[in-house]
C-alpha cells in the first residue's frame, strides 16, 4: 500500500510539473483540476465504506429472519447490533454526502470557481444513485434466493438436525451400555467374591475333617505325613 501511494503521487508530480512547464497550464487551473480529482476520490470513498457497511449490516438483519423462520435460535442482541450499524451507517453516509456538497459549494463560492457548484449538486445527486443500485442489486439476490428455497431448502441445517439427532441416540445407546455392563461386571465381581469365600470355608472345613481323619489312622505314618504335608500346601495356596 505505500509504495502504491508513493508511485501515484510521484507521478501525479510529474504530470503537474509537465503541465506547468510545457504546457502552459495556470497554476489556478492546475489547483481547479487537482480539487476536481479530489473530490471524485472522495465521493468514490462515500459512495463505497458507509453505503457498504449500512446494506451488509441489513443483509445480516435479513439472514437473521430467515435462519429464526428455519427454527435457529438467534440472539435478540445480535439482531440489534446490526440494525444499530445499519442506522449509524446510513446517517453517516447522509451526512458525507451533505456536508462534502456544503463544503464544495462554500469552496466555490470563495474562491469563484463556477464548477465546483456542479461538484456540490453531484455529491447531493449520488446520494441517490447508491440506494438504487444496492436496492436493484438485493432484489436481484432476492430472487434468485427466493428460487433456490422453493427447490431446495436450508439443507446445511436439515443435515446438521439429523446428525445431531443421531449422534445423541448414539451417545444415549452408549450410556445404557455403559451403566448395563458396568451393573453387570460389579455383580459377577459380587458373586466371585462369593464363592471364593465359600470355597475357603468348604477347604478349610475338608481340612479339619481330614486331619481329624488322619489323625485317627495309626499305621503308615510316613504315608500320613505326606498327606499332611500335601494338605498344609493345598491350604497355603488354595488357588
Amino acid at each position: 500500500m505505500k509504495w502504491w501511494l508513493f508511485w501515484t503521487s510521484l507521478f501525479a508530480v510529474l504530470i503537474t510539473a509537465w503541465l506547468v512547464l510545457y504546457a502552459d497550464v495556470t497554476p489556478s487551473t492546475l489547483l481547479s483540476l487537482g480539487m476536481g480529482a479530489v473530490c471524485l476520490l472522495w465521493l468514490i470513498v462515500i459512495l463505497t465504506v458507509p453505503w457498504n457497511l449500512c446494506f451488509a449490516a441489513r443483509r445480516v438483519v435479513h439472514e437473521i429472519q430467515v435462519s429464526r423462520e428455519q427454527g435457529i435460535e438467534v440472539a435478540q442482541r445480535r439482531e440489534d447490533e446490526a440494525r444499530a450499524i445499519a442506522r449509524r451507517m446510513l446517517r453517516l453516509a447522509l451526512a458525507g454526502h451533505v456536508v462534502s456538497a456544503a463544503v464544495i459549494a462554500v469552496v466555490t463560492y470563495v474562491s469563484g470557481a463556477a464548477i465546483g457548484y456542479y461538484f456540490a449538486g453531484f455529491y447531493l445527486l449520488a446520494t441517490v444513485f447508491r440506494p438504487v443500485g444496492a436496492y436493484t442489486s438485493h432484489l436481484r439476490e432476492r430472487v434468485t434466493t427466493l428460487g433456490e428455497e422453493v427447490r431446495y431448502p436450508r439443507a446445511d441445517v436439515l443435515a446438521l438436525r439429523g446428525q445431531v439427532r443421531e449422534l445423541e441416540e448414539t451417545a444415549k445407546t452408549l450410556r445404557e451400555d455403559h451403566d448395563r455392563v458396568a451393573a453387570e461386571l460389579e455383580a459377577a465381581k459380587a458373586a466371585l467374591e462369593l464363592a471364593d469365600h465359600d470355597l475357603g470355608r468348604r477347604l478349610t472345613l475338608m481340612t479339619r475333617r481330614f486331619d481329624e481323619t488322619v489323625d485317627g489312622l495309626t499305621d503308615n505314618q510316613e504315608v500320613i505325613t505326606g498327606l499332611k504335608a500335601f494338605l498344609r500346601l493345598v491350604r497355603a495356596d488354595p488357588a
